[in-house]
This record gives C-alpha cells, structure tokens and sequence, in this order.
C-alpha cells in the first residue's frame, strides 16, 4: 500500500447544528445527529472534499456523530468505504479570545481520543451546555486571566502530555472582519506568536494587499514572518451551500496536527490554494524477483513524490538501473 504524503482537499472551519447561527432544521436527538452527520459526508462526497474539521464554538459535542458517520459511510453499491479513501474528520473548536482580540481554531490530531475532549475544554476554563441541548454555550471571550497570548496559549496546552504535540493553533488572518489578527495594532501580537498557520473565513488575502505582505513575510512591523493559510468555509448551513466553497490543498502522510504544522512550514510544497497538478501516468511499484546484489526487492510508489534513501553501496543506484531497464531506457 502507497504509505506515502498525499493532497487533501480541506475545510476547517465547519459548524454544526448546535451553532447558535445555524441556518436550516437542527439536530437534537442522537438520531437526528446521526442523521446530519451522514448528510454532511454525502455532501463532502459530492463536492470532492477529503477532510474536514468540526469546529464549533468552544464546543465538542458533535464530533462523535460526524468521526462516526465517516468510519461507517457506504460507497454508492452499498460496501464499506475502504479506511485509507475515508473523509478524514478532525476535532477542533473556534476560540474567542481577549489577548489577543481575535478569533482563532484550536486542531486536535484526527484520532485525539473523545474521552479527553471534556479536559481540553476546562483546561481553557470553557463550561460547554449539555450535550442534550440543541444549542452550545453563548459564546463569552476566554478571560485574559486565563489566557494572556497565543504563547501563552501554547504553553498552558504543552503542560498537558496528552496534548503535547498534538494540537495546533491557527488565528484568523483574514483580510478584514473583527476577529482577524491582521488588524492595526496586532503586529506585536502577530510576530511573538507561536503559530506557524492560521486561516481565513473566505479567500486568502489578495496579492497586491498589505495582509499578504504580511503572510508572506514581507513586513518587518510583522517580524517578516511567513505562514500558512488555509482558506476555509465556515458553513452553518444544512443544505451544506457554503461547505468547501473556500477550501485548501494539504499535503500529509498521516492526519495529525503535527502533520499541518510541518505543512505550513513547508507551505510553497504542501498547501495549495488551487487543485494541485498530478502527472496522468506514473510507476506505481517495482517488483524485481531477484538480483545477485540485492537479493528479491518490492516497493510501492506514490503519485506524487518518492525518495530513496540509503547509505553508500546499499542499491539506490542500483534500483534506479532496474527502473531504466524496465522502462526500455
């Protein structure tokens, strides 16, 4: 099996009926959960989206019914959809902060355990509603006395060995609005922050506007500092109109938050705001039965990128000569 990174089309800024502006019929009971959920896979099926995030705010509670609904879904005759062609389905919350006044989403690793999702949130001194309500919380601002800035943030997350490496933080860098971080005055806020990505609700900033210098690292009041953007939808709709509208190509072996922190640091490589261009035809494995040097030899190949790796005489060369013969060069 191809084990390799691959692209993803992703949106992570998705809400749930339980958003206090939901638009459409909600959902309350575990049936009608359920329900939403597999509509909501459906939908990102038939829009070609291969990962969201939940992310309601400071708000668990729906993801069970959607991870659910994805390890379970059918293809169109019926059978089980295989693991690795799954939707991907990451837990997350919108966090409203004081310092920095700004909007931010909190990403957890796609198979962070739901037993610890009620910890996460009194670590962040959040009291959810009960999961029978139909609706979340009213949305208060995370005191400063809780958290005083996004580093702040981080640390207070790091303490906990079972986040610890697990989660990443993306503040909103849209272009306007009042929850983006791009706003006059944040400079300070936005050069001493930790976070390596943050996300828009919309489009990325245009290239001929001050907010792109900004991301792009072109700005010294910003610390010249370069991140990743992802574009996202922020849907609160049941007929699913906005989901995917604004999305964003990821890169990644393995769907943790470490995985999109590695992407946003290689982010010319593995994040792509348009449909990335994958050759039509390629070498998907070589299979030798034998060689008096290396003995039998089998590898699976990606589409997209390969490397071969091996210390001086162990056969790299050597299994770059087998390719060129199969291929009559």
């Amino acid at each position: 099996m191809d084990k390799g990174a691959h692209f993803f089309r992703c949106d992570f800024q998705v809400h749930s009926p339980r958003d206090l502006n939901w638009e459409g019929q909600g959902a309350v009971t575990p049936e009608e959960r359920k329900t939403y959920s597999e509509e909501l896979m459906q939908a990102c099926r038939e829009k070609g989206i291969d990962a969201i995030a939940i992310t309601d705010h400071h708000d668990f509670c729906f993801f069970p019914y959607v991870k659910k609904a994805a390890q379970d879904e059918l293809d169109a005759l019926g059978n089980p959809v295989l693991p690795e062609k799954r939707i991907i389905v990451f837990p997350g919350i919108e966090l409203t902060l004081t310092a920095p006044n700004c909007q931010a989403l909190l990403l957890l690793d796609s198979n962070f355990p739901e037993n610890l999702f009620q910890s996460v949130l009194l670590t962040l001194a959040m009291t959810p509603a009960l999961a029978t309500n139909a609706k979340h919380a009213p949305v208060s601002r995370i005191p400063q006395d809780v958290i005083n800035s996004l580093p702040h943030l981080y640390n207070i997350l790091s303490n906990y060995d079972y986040l610890r490496g697990r989660f990443i933080v993306l503040p909103n860098v849209s272009e306007n609005g009042h929850g983006t971080i791009l706003r006059s005055g944040f400079a300070n806020f936005y050069k001493s922050m930790p976070c390596v990505g943050g996300y828009t609700d919309g489009t990325v900033p245009s290239p001929e506007t001050g907010s792109c210098g900004i991301i792009e690292g072109k700005n010294r009041e910003y610390g010249y500092k370069a991140i990743g953007v992802f574009q996202t939808s922020d849907n609160r709709k049941r007929n699913h109109d906005d989901l995917g509208k604004y999305s964003t190509w990821v890169k990644w072996a393995i769907p943790t938050a470490e995985a999109l922190r590695q992407a946003c640091l290689a982010k010319e490589s593995r994040i792509s705001q348009d449909t990335p261009s994958l050759p039509a035809i390629f070498i998907t494995s070589i299979d030798v039965s034998n060689s008096k040097f290396m003995g039998q030899i089998y590898l699976d190949l990606s589409q997209q990128y390969n490397a071969i790796i091996g210390g001086r005489g162990t056969g790299k060369s050597t299994i770059l000569e087998y390719l060129r013969w199969g291929l009559c060069d």
